[in-house]
């Protein structure tokens, strides 16, 4: 068996890993949305911003039987790696996971990585959904750690009525005096870009993250408007509500839906955040139910929205639950130093 470097302008390499991540998606998180070869293909060449790539290959009998991708943030965080490493399912146990993890290791350090960050399913009791477990006993084999757990939630367009939607909304914006709605798709307005980069570099401060060795991350309007680009590159639909705070005329909280490019049906719930200093008015449910509402008048086919919380983020939680989500799986983080 060989492991080799992906090379993204091998259109037979390319479909290759395509048809791989295919199978593992099948096989690991059967409701994922289906993507498709184009779609994957932007991915690669238009990496997020802050963020470098690699994808190696593990080729048997020239055939692709396993992969590894490295995310290498390059603006901060420049200790850590995140890592997606997975083999065939009728591939497993058989020594390809060792040999890939073996050199994600080498590859991580070759770029003055010394921490490894991944993260894999595992079964949540109480929601009839059974997920393999392959991926936790692997990482818990290599010496990784766990140190943190989040939980998918799955909206459905029929777990809720637009009239309990809108109850929700009237009782919500009672809470809410001075502050007013704005909804956008794509690109942030103009006016609103410099605040809406100050929000995401709080993500991280805000957000429960457990034992995650993740710093702050640092956004500036040039780093925002490079994510709209990229996201564009990408074939991605993004919806977005955000609420003004009408004295100042910064955002104190929004939210971001994404549509991948290969499917019409399916939606990422990006990014919810309210400045700490305008909580207490609701903002968040305001802008979660009030971007449902958009993202499904400008795109009907809308049906399906996914999210994660910590597993210990209980305001959050009852937001989403309060909007018909509900559980799926738990996420469990892993980290290494190496």
């Amino acid at each position: 068996m060989d492991i080799i470097e992906l090379d993204i302008n091998d259109s037979s390499a390319v479909e290759q890993w395509f048809i791989a991540t295919q199978k593992v998606r099948v096989h690991d998180i059967p409701d994922f949305p289906e993507s498709t070869l184009e779609c994957e293909l932007k991915g690669l060449r238009h990496p997020w911003p802050g963020n470098r790539e690699e994808l190696w290959l593990a080729v048997e009998n020239g055939n692709v039987v396993g992969y590894f991708q490295l995310s290498l943030p390059i603006l901060d965080n420049l200790s850590n790696v995140e890592v997606d490493l997975c083999v065939l399912p009728e591939r497993r146990r058989r020594g390809i996971g060792r040999a890939l993890y073996a050199k994600a290791v080498e590859r991580a350090r070759a770029n003055d990585r010394t921490t490894m960050i991944a993260m894999a399913p595992e079964t949540l009791p109480g929601t009839g959904i059974v997920r393999d477990d392959a991926g936790n006993a692997f990482a818990a084999a290599m010496g990784a750690k766990r140190v943190h757990e989040d939980v998918r939630r799955r909206w459905e367009a029929d777990s809720i009525s637009e009239v309990d939607i809108r109850a929700q909304l009237t009782e919500a914006w009672k809470h809410a005096a001075g502050y007013e709605l704005v909804t956008w798709r794509e690109r942030v307005p103009d006016n609103l870009v410099e605040s809406q980069a100050y929000l995401d570099s709080r993500l991280v401060k805000d957000a429960p993250m457990g034992g995650l060795a993740w710093e702050p991350e640092n956004f500036d309007v040039a780093r925002v408007r490079a994510g709209e680009e990229v996201a564009a590159a990408r074939g991605r639909r993004q919806f977005a509500a955000g609420i003004v705070h009408s004295e100042t005329g910064r955002l104190a909280a929004y939210t971001v839906i994404g549509m991948d490019g290969g499917t019409d049906w399916h939606g990422w719930q990006l990014i919810t955040i309210a400045d700490p200093d305008h909580r207490g008015h609701r903002l968040g449910t305001i802008v979660k139910l009030e971007n449902v509402l958009f993202a499904r008048s400008m795109w009907p086919e809308l049906w399906v929205v996914d999210t994660w919380n910590a597993a210990v983020n209980q305001h959050m939680i009852s937001i989403n639950e309060a909007m018909g989500f509900r559980k799926m799986e738990t996420w469990v983080n892993w980290q290494q130093k190496i």
